[in-house]
């Protein structure tokens, strides 16, 4: 299976963004899960993740401004920014330059 390639750009190059909190259907049981639903368009793509809470990240409200901020941040500034993924465990790694990293729990779909 092809490894998916990994959001590593500047803001430079970031054309759009998105990030809300949306209720989703639980594939296991029956109740709706809230969720980020993250794009990013680039000169290279469309990247697109789908961020849960975690005992990390309680709050999806504080972490969607975070993200928000962050990558509006690099747009403005010109910062690098990098998103990969552990698909083993289902880890996102979320880096800005000059701001700092995240782990979140989540995937890129």
């Amino acid at each position: 299976m092809p490894r998916r390639k990994k959001l590593n750009t500047n803001g430079s190059t970031i054309l759009s963004f998105s990030v809300n909190v949306e209720n989703v259907q639980s594939k296991h049981v029956d109740t709706k899960l809230k969720i980020i639903a993250l794009r990013i368009g680039t000169n290279d793509g469309e990247f697109i993740y789908k961020i849960h809470s975690d005992t990390r990240v309680q709050n999806l409200t504080k972490a969607k401004e975070h993200i928000k901020s962050s990558i509006q941040k690099a747009k403005t500034d010109f910062l690098n920014i990098e998103i990969s993924e552990y698909i083993e465990r289902n880890y996102l790694f979320f880096e800005v330059q000059n701001i700092g990293g995240q782990q979140y729990s989540g995937f890129r779909v």
